[in-house]
């Protein structure tokens, strides 16, 4: 399962974000020309990955810039796309942030 493409699906279709939306602000938290690949190797397939994609198929969830009210619908999708996935399994979020919105803040926390 390609999480990085479900969620995407998961935000634009059941949380109402606009695609072009979701795209800016996918782009500009992970510039093409920061962002890591990973080849990955299966069975009888390989695919290149972004780092981010590849954390979320293992639960992980990264922030790594201010909250504001799109980074914290950002997280908060993510939240509810991994635990409508599989609500038994825990979710990990890494936190790098130097502050930001209050508010925005607590509906993370809510959500979590």
């Amino acid at each position: 399962m390609d999480y990085g493409k479900e969620f995407e699906k998961f935000a634009i279709k059941d949380q109402g974000i606009s695609s072009t939306y979701y795209n800016k602000i996918v782009s500009s938290m992970f510039p093409e020309s920061m962002t890591p690949y990973i080849i990955e190797e299966r069975q009888l397939n390989i695919s290149q990955l972004d780092v981010f994609s590849r954390l979320m198929m293992d639960r992980i969830i990264f922030m790594g810039t201010a909250i504001n009210d799109q980074i914290a619908n950002i997280i908060q999708a993510q939240l509810l796309f991994l635990e409508s996935a599989d609500a038994t399994k825990d979710i990990q979020i890494y936190i790098n942030s130097p502050g930001g919105s209050v508010y925005a803040g607590l509906g993370i926390y809510d959500t979590m």
